[in-house]
């Protein structure tokens, strides 16, 4: 029968496939139900009608989607009887929907015309040229003209009219045919652009005829008949072929079975009874099938059960138990079996173990090449986010060429320091854009460029010394490196690195000035410390030699007194040295600081200027003073630090000069202290007056030499009129005299709650020739010279001594002696066992109201305020003045017996 269907279907290749139903509409014969197998037609229009109709009318359908031809076709259906002449079902010969369009588009009727063929109702079956995208194109579509709706309705079998413009604004010829052998309307339309009038129609009734020879000899054909005479002939040999098919069953390699409504086994081959571990079906027939599935899967196959009892066709996986304990993975396609008033299961079951088994590998392996892969792609995706965060974020310029050096991509910073956005550079030649130019200026041709060169040879290189132009002009000096991009052992292209050098070069620069200053500096310290050799060593000889004369004219009392005076003087100026290189110090390190007390400016003047008097006169020089006449005698201020910068200014004024006058002219302007020093001495060169306020420097070393100091004395003074809030300033040529002005804030003395100015014990007390007649002291220090000068100094004054040689020695004097037994303590602060301020502490302890004054070497204010956090009442620097000493002791023991 098969063989049957197939040789029509060569004589007719329109058509899919001839099919054949049995009476319930369940298809039994035809092409594609091996894969579609439990297809039915009960719901079909055709094979209701056949069903319910005697007659054999050929049934066509209207467009359906074909069950087993999976596509839209339309059905041409036979009835056919048995010999009893009972419905015995239908035979089908479906053609495609796309045949119809096929068969539509050879028609020629020029490029606007249109044909359509519809059914009954004026549902769209097809048309050309095909418009899918459009309401009009959609199958089903039953929008007609009211032209032709008109006609439809008329009843009448052709027709022909016009149209205006329609919607795509052509105007039609339309010719309308019913074929007469098929519910359909045949429809065609040509455009007047296409076609002269006279023959229009001629096409349409051409068209119209042509179509019409086609359906006529389809439908009229006696296949179909031919079909059913066939069909009884052989429905002897169906007999023969059950026992030839219960054969092929039985050897079949798939398990085949069938089951009733109650899900009981009633027939297996022995391929399924293989599978199930069963010998013969007497081991499972009329069983609970559901026995035999694994239970996770046992609700599933009852719901396919009972869907295929329904009339449903099935298709399932599952795992089936054997009577042994086997598993094995199943496939079943299930249908349902009409068995005379009964409905069966019937199904075709093969083992997809190994197919399960392969795809449970395959699932593992894919999933752990997706993971892998996904891995690798999150991997790759950090790699390039990262490099292109870097690329982004990197502070150095970065930017990419090709083979032609054209920019691919730059990134901000490069963009940033050549004044370029990526907009502007990308796709434009690096070289032509920013690297034309050389470092001198000069024109840079692209063969000679070592970025260009680096690229073409597939080389790294790093180059120092060029320069970039940026996008306003200018050019940048740079540092680059070129790394080549190679593929296949040729360059494609590169990546340039640069960094801008403009930062590099100037701080080179800049080490090589601070360079040059430090080897300077070098230099000038080196004269200085000569010069304060001379410095140091010119009144220590002093000191010494005279102090040698003093000894042995000893009972010469005239030179005796001569050689202490002038022990004296060189002490002094010994002292000056060490206390300018102590000032400056303290400027260095910030810790030299103003007082603001109130002065008497007329004391402060002169006693600079007795200072200076006696040098003046052994020189032969005018000294002269002129204070004017609104100078106030007293104001705020430091008095000793005006006082030294005043008698700095003219210990230089007298020292360079060798004749003529020295004036001071002291006046007030602008709220101001005007001090005004004019010699007519030396003078400086403009090179000299720049390095005037240098610290360690003087006009020259051959100045040095001949007039001696440290080269210290200015810059003090210039610092020290800053912390004023005052100025400095010189005016001198060489060989004409200098004139040099400082100025300081004038601030009344009445205006401010300042503390009183010092006074002058000397003259404000009542001398006596003993001060210190009838005071106890307590003197620790470790120093044998140091004990005896001040036991000297304090017994001549008329004080009585006690020496100890460290702190510890002190404390248990007093523990000893009593708190009573002394009326000071002087507290030398370095002493080993036990220093000064521990011992004060300790004292301080014991006799909370005995006064203690420090003795140091150090003369810094942060010492005298150490000094007096630890308890002591007093301060005084070695080498000890003695008048000073003196005035401060009394002014501690004021109240106590001084005789």
């Amino acid at each position: 029968m098969s063989a049957f269907l197939r040789r029509h279907e060569q004589r007719l290749p329109e058509v899919e496939a001839f099919r054949v139903s049995d009476s319930q509409g369940q298809v039994i014969l035809g092409k594609g139900l091996t894969k579609k197998g439990g297809t039915s037609w009960a719901d079909r229009d055709y094979f209701i009608y056949h069903r319910d109709h005697t007659d054999q009318t050929l049934q066509v359908s209207k467009p359906v989607f074909g069950r087993v031809a999976q596509k839209y076709i339309v059905g041409f259906g036979q009835r056919y009887n048995y010999p009893d002449g009972r419905f015995g079902g239908v035979i089908s010969a479906p053609i495609p929907l796309s045949h119809f369009t096929h068969l539509l588009a050879q028609f020629t009727i020029g490029p606007n015309g249109t044909i359509v063929l519809r059914d009954a109702d004026a549902g769209l079956i097809t048309r050309s040229p095909e418009v899918p995208d459009k309401p009009a194109g959609q199958l089903g579509n039953n929008v007609v003209s009211p032209e032709l709706q008109k006609i439809i309705r008329s009843g009448v079998h052709s027709s022909t009219y016009f149209t205006p413009a329609s919607a795509d604004g052509f105007e039609r010829m339309v010719s309308f045919s019913r074929l007469s052998k098929a519910p359909m309307l045949f429809i065609v339309g040509a455009a007047s652009e296409d076609y002269l009038a006279p023959w229009k129609e001629e096409v349409f009734k051409t068209s119209i005829m042509a179509f019409g020879y086609f359906l006529l000899s389809l439908l009229s054909g006696g296949f179909i008949f031919r079909l059913l005479n066939d069909l009884e002939q052989r429905k002897q040999a169906l007999a023969e072929r059950e026992v030839r098919l219960k054969t092929i069953i039985q050897n079949e390699p798939e398990c085949i079975k069938v089951v009733d409504a109650e899900g009981r086994l009633i027939e297996m081959n022995p391929a399924g009874l293989a599978i199930i571990q069963a010998d013969t079906l007497d081991q499972v027939a009329m069983q609970p099938v559901l026995d035999l599935i694994a239970p996770e899967h046992r609700p599933q196959f009852a719901e396919m059960h009972r869907r295929v009892i329904a009339g449903a066709s099935q298709k399932m996986e599952f795992e089936v138990v054997g009577l042994q304990g086997r598993r094995r993975w199943l496939e079943t396609h299930a249908v349902p079996m009409q068995d005379n008033d009964q409905v069966l299961h019937l199904a075709i079951t093969r083992d997809i173990t190994q197919r399960k088994q392969s795809e449970a590998e395959l699932l593992q392996y894919r999933h752990q090449l997706e993971q892998m892969v996904a891995e690798r792609t999150s991997a790759l995706l950090e790699t390039e986010a990262r490099a292109s965060h870097i690329v982004q974020s990197s502070s150095d310029g970065l930017y990419g060429v090709d083979d032609q050096g054209i920019i691919t991509f730059i990134n901000p910073a490069a963009c940033e320091l050549l004044g370029y956005s990526a907009e502007q550079a990308i796709g434009h030649n690096s070289h032509t854009l920013f690297h034309h130019i050389r470092s001198d200026g000069t024109h840079y041709p692209v063969e000679e460029c070592p970025s260009h060169s680096a690229m073409q040879l597939g080389k790294k290189i790093r180059v120092d010394n060029e320069v970039y132009l940026h996008a306003d002009g200018h050019a940048v000096p740079v540092m680059y490196a070129v790394h080549p991009i190679m593929l296949n052992g040729k360059s494609t292209g590169a990546v340039i690195s640069f960094v801008d050098m403009s930062e590099q070069r100037a701080a080179a620069q800049i080490r090589e000035q601070a360079l040059i200053a430090a080897e300077n500096l070098a230099r000038v310290r080196s004269e200085f410390l000569a010069n304060m050799s001379h410095e140091i060593r010119t009144p220590l000889n002093g000191v010494l030699g005279f102090a040698e004369i003093g000894l042995r004219n000893h009972h010469n009392s005239d030179k005796a007194h001569d050689a202490f005076s002038k022990i004296v003087l060189s002490g002094k100026r010994l002292l000056g040295v060490i206390n300018d290189i102590l000032d400056f110090s303290k400027i260095e390190a910030g810790k030299l600081s103003i007082e603001e007390i109130e002065l008497d400016l007329q004391d402060v003047i002169g006693h600079s200027i007795e200072l200076v008097r006696d040098r003046a006169d052994a020189k032969g020089l005018n000294l002269r003073v002129v204070l004017s006449p609104e100078l106030p005698r007293h104001c705020l201020g430091d008095p000793l630090r005006i006082g030294q910068v005043l008698l700095n200014i003219l210990t230089n004024a007298v020292k360079f000069t060798e004749k003529g006058d020295v004036t001071l002219s002291v006046s007030c302007a602008d709220q101001f202290l005007v001090f005004r020093i004019v010699d007519t001495g030396i003078g400086m060169t403009e090179t000299q007056l720049g390095d005037l306020f240098t610290p360690f420097q003087q006009a020259d070393a051959s100045a040095t030499r001949r007039f001696g100091g440290t080269g210290l004395g200015l810059a003090i003074s210039k610092h020290i009129l800053e912390l004023m809030h005052g100025d400095i300033r010189v005016e001198s040529r060489l060989g004409a005299g200098t004139l040099v002005e400082f100025r300081v804030p004038h601030i009344p003395s009445g205006e401010h709650g300042a503390e009183p100015g010092r006074t002058d014990h000397a003259t404000s007390m009542p001398l006596v020739a003993r001060p210190l007649q009838g005071l106890s002291f307590l003197v620790a220090e470790d120093e044998a010279i140091n004990q005896e000068i001040i036991r000297d100094n304090l017994i001549e004054d008329g004080a009585r001594v006690v020496i100890v040689s460290n702190g510890r020695e002190a404390v248990e004097r007093i523990i000893s002696d009593g708190s009573d037994a002394y009326d000071i303590v002087l507290m030398d602060l370095q002493m080993p066992e036990m220093d000064g301020y521990e011992a004060t502490r300790r004292i301080r302890a014991l006799a909370p109201d005995l006064p203690i004054i420090a003795q140091t070497a150090h003369a810094f204010s942060e010492e005298r305020e150490k000094c007096l956090a630890a308890g002591m009442v007093g301060h005084v620097a070695k080498p000890i003045d003695v008048d000073a000493l003196v005035e401060l002791v009394r002014r501690h023991t004021t109240g106590q017996t001084c005789d």
